[in-house]
């Protein structure tokens, strides 16, 4: 799935070429995406109008309109945003085509269809969004927030990192990426972090956040850009996928484990497993 980097990447090729464009016409497959506006909707509130800008919350990308409408997307599992010149080659699931006035298309292809194409009027504000936490840039994420937050509870800090309602935009791969830099261990409590624990896992996430950004995003199955380019973060993973390799930092063996049926990778060395204080 693609995760918060994939998709500011996605946003930052697409904010070159978008803004200012009238979309003149739309064009939608035979089968719908897990969850997609009525074709009346979409032609009502984005055809005749221009995308005025983009902007990212989590992994959710949005396009606004001149009017005060807001286009809502979500790549789900396997979603793609691309963009060409009219006429686009014959693409397989491609289920909704935007056709813009200076001749180019925008195509939502989707393979699994778990993707998400909504359209919001003026002056509504998408309700998914206010399921959306904090960015990882933002300000408002401080070591003594989570502190605060955790204080006390016994989720593990890799299922914590994965709730999006909390910090927006980290999947499974950075997560295991974070707490590795971080040297915690993915079944850590979240109550027996201190705060420089957490001033760690602020530091890591963003830090490989921004690297994988710049480098184009990570593609480990479907991940490409809006070029059709794949990403070049893969090479950087430390551990995510390479069970059983030697640790880059101290040469232990990679050990896998699962936590909520998804694969945790980890050096049993340098992210020892927690031990509860006694008393």
């Amino acid at each position: 799935m693609p995760e918060g980097p994939e998709v500011e990447v996605i946003r930052r090729g697409l904010a070159q070429h978008l803004p200012g464009r009238r979309i003149i016409d739309l064009a939608l497959g035979d089968k719908r995406l897990r969850q997609q506006s009525p074709a009346a909707e979409l032609q009502r509130w984005a055809l005749g109008h221009r995308i005025e800008k983009l902007s990212r919350r989590g992994k959710y990308l949005l396009l606004h309109l001149d009017q005060g409408a807001t286009l809502l997307v979500h790549l789900g599992m396997s979603g793609r945003l691309l963009l060409f010149q009219a006429p686009a080659p014959p693409l397989p699931h491609a289920h909704i085509i935007l056709h813009l006035d200076d001749g180019r298309e925008l195509i939502f292809q989707d393979t699994r269809r778990f993707g998400q194409f909504l359209i919001y009027p003026p002056g509504v504000k998408p309700p998914p969004l206010a399921a959306v936490g904090l960015d990882p840039f933002s300000r408002r994420l401080t070591p003594d927030w989570l502190l605060e937050l955790t204080q006390g509870h016994q989720r593990p800090i890799k299922n914590f990192l994965l709730d999006g309602r909390i910090m927006a935009g980290i999947g499974n791969i950075y997560a295991c990426e974070i707490l590795f830099a971080a040297r915690i261990h993915p079944q850590t409590p979240v109550g027996l972090l201190s705060r420089e624990d957490w001033q760690r896992v602020i530091k890591a996430t963003r830090r490989i956040l921004r690297a994988a950004i710049r480098l184009g995003g990570t593609t480990i199955a479907d991940f490409k850009n809006s070029q059709g380019e794949i990403g070049n973060f893969h090479p950087q993973l430390k551990v995510y996928g390479h069970a059983g390799e030697p640790c880059p930092i101290c040469g232990t063996p990679l050990a896998r484990l699962v936590q909520a049926g998804r694969s945790s990778f980890f050096c049993p060395r340098c992210q020892p497993r927690p031990h509860k204080p006694q008393g």
